[in-house]
This record gives structure tokens, sequence and C-alpha cells, in this order.
């Protein structure tokens, strides 16, 4: 059996067999693909003494078609998180979740780094990068030049 693994966004996935990896966490499959596959690529950073990934990207060597049909050309698809400090408005984090072979998620504890999480055969990990806003958005003032209504809902000003 293999673990599988995605990164959405950067149109990566892969399965890999855990006997191979050398350990079953989250952290060590990311480690072993970094090895194991040229085309794809990470990076972290430590904060408060933990490991925080960064950066998440493949090289795709051929043009392909995404899940929708799209055609996109060979190239670095690569995204990285914004979550720096100060910290802006809105910033970007990865994410994972982790689903059992029955495609149930399986809960992780918020202060689990992936170095940490475990995984079984069979599993599947999905990586995101996901936007959060840490205050009322910047959009809320562009916005007034195109929909009155939604400003007026959104801020409670027109």
């Amino acid at each position: 059996m293999a673990v599988n693994f995605q990164v959405v966004g950067i149109f990566y996935k892969t399965q890999v067999d855990l006997g191979q990896v050398g350990g079953n966490t989250v952290g060590d499959i990311i480690e072993y693909l970094y090895r194991a596959d040229p085309t794809f690529y990470r990076s972290y950073m430590i904060a408060d003494g933990n490991q925080i990934i960064s950066m998440l990207g493949v090289r795709q060597v051929n043009p392909f078609s995404g899940r929708t049909g799209i055609q996109y050309p060979a190239g670095f698809y690569g995204l990285t998180q914004t979550f720096t400090s100060p910290t802006p408005n809105p910033y970007t984090v990865w994410q994972y979740y982790l689903s059992d072979q029955n495609n149930v998620r399986q809960p992780t504890s918020g202060d689990l780094s992936y170095t940490q999480a475990q995984v079984q055969d069979g599993w599947s990990i999905i990586w995101r990068l996901v936007t959060i806003l840490n205050g009322p958005g910047n959009l809320s003032k562009r916005l007034k030049q195109f929909d009155t209504k939604l400003v007026t809902d959104l801020t409670g000003t027109p």
C-alpha cells in the first residue's frame, strides 16, 4: 500500500511507498519526496523551535492538463506562505489534512507539528495554502466604486 500525497494549487500529486520513507510522519514523507523526486521542492523555516513549511513547489517538465481540462505549460509552479513579522493582512499559511483509507478526515491536534503527525498505509495527505484575514480587508475601500450595496453590507457604511 501507499500514502497519497497532494499539494493543491501547484498540480502535484503522487503516491509514496511508506516502506521506502524511513518514517511515518508527514514531515518524513516531505523530506523523502524532496530527496527522491527531482521535480519536488520545499523550503521551511524555524519559528519558536518548530519547523514550518514556507514553500512547496514542483517543476513540471512537460505541458499538462489540470483536473478541469485547462492546459498549462511546463515550468516551475510554487506557492509561498506570507506569514511574516509584522503580519500582513491578509496573510497565507500552509495547512494539511489527513484522511484514512476510507476518505474519513483524521483529526490532528492544532499543537501537533507536521513533523510529528503520523500517517498509515492507505492514508492521504493534502496540503493547501490558505488565506486568513487578521482584520477588515482593504478590499472594502476599493469595492465602493463597484457595488455600493455590497460595501454597505460588508462595512456598514454607504
